[in-house]
């Protein structure tokens, strides 16, 4: 949001996926009944609570054997988690694909600066630090891809993907050196079927405008209070949140960086976890006062918690 607040918004994004052609009409009417009754259109993720709930429904009736008595549901129902997919991975891949919409780079990509990424990745590679995040967007990981520090032979953080394929053991540090990078909400290059092994679409696969197939499954997008089943059924998602236990676990200080705090499972796993070690926080001064915004971190977090309240969040450099 502090690179391109336009590019990073979540009610555009969600809005531009509705108008572009994603879906087809009647892909349309079956979310917009799911919506609260006055939103006609999705453009926040506090009006998808019903949405997933209807998307659990029909997944759980499509997981029914076939008795040849006819399916509980009708095409459209059988197809309507993948139309939900569909939108949840626009959206990502919007996010990931970003370019700036104002001022004199208008239709270059956004990207992280350097300014601000360089001493980050020198103190990854100094202490090596755990990364985690909430974004899709791919600022972070191809600063990180770029340095040296992600992917490659020998990374400083390892994501649990090799040649494109996930799995747990290639989350184990083979030096005993080193971090995890958690994508905690998933990525839209995360892609796989129930069943499959999960893997990773390439970036040339990402810039096609046609959606592969199974994407959006990996992929966190709804009201807070469903976020957890999400990330259950996803076998990427769950096998992050246990790393991520983990790693507060092992961790001596923890800094927070450019996030709104409204995500209250993450919250109560960082305030169980942290104990008495140092907890950063690195807010935005548009979010409130630090009156407002001290309470509201130290609620959620546990207390003693150091507030860092900035009108930039990149001018931040006390990694």
């Amino acid at each position: 949001m502090a690179i391109s607040p336009e590019a990073f918004n979540l009610t555009n994004a969600l809005i531009d996926v509705w108008d572009d052609g994603t879906l087809e009409d009647e892909q349309k009417a079956l979310i917009s009944a799911c919506l609260p009754a006055d939103v006609q259109k999705p453009t926040s993720e506090e009006q998808l609570a019903k949405l997933q709930d209807t998307v659990n429904a029909c997944e759980i009736l499509l997981s029914i054997r076939d008795t040849g008595a006819g399916h509980w549901l009708s095409a459209e129902g059988r197809k309507f988690p993948d139309a939900v997919y569909k939108v949840t991975y626009a959206v990502a891949r919007k996010m990931y694909l970003a370019k700036h919409m104002t001022g004199g780079n208008v239709g270059a990509s956004c990207e992280t600066p350097s300014e601000f990424i360089a001493p980050f990745i020198e103190r990854v590679k100094a202490t090596g630090s755990h990364v985690a995040t909430l974004n899709y967007d791919g600022l972070l990981s191809k600063a990180l891809q770029e340095a040296g520090v992600l992917g490659g032979d020998s990374p400083f953080l390892l994501d649990g993907f090799v040649e494109s394929f996930f799995d747990r053991t290639n989350l184990f540090r083979k030096k005993g050196y080193g971090g995890w990078y958690l994508h905690l909400h998933g990525s839209p290059l995360f892609t796989g079927r129930p069943g499959a092994k999960p893997r990773k679409i390439s970036e040339s696969t990402i810039r096609r405008k046609i959606a592969p197939k199974h994407v959006g499954r990996h992929l966190v997008l709804t009201h807070f209070t469903h976020k957890p089943r999400i990330i259950s059924s996803s076998e990427i998602l769950s096998i992050y949140w246990e790393f991520l236990q983990m790693a507060l676990d092992e961790s001596e200080r923890i800094v927070i960086f450019g996030y709104s705090g409204n995500d209250i499972h993450l919250n109560r796993l960082i305030s169980q976890a942290r104990a008495k070690k140092d907890t950063i926080v690195v807010d935005w001064l548009g979010a409130g006062s630090t009156a407002v915004r001290q309470a509201f971190w130290n609620d959620q977090l546990g207390g003693d918690v150091q507030l860092h309240l900035l009108e930039d969040v990149l001018m931040f450099e006390d990694w």
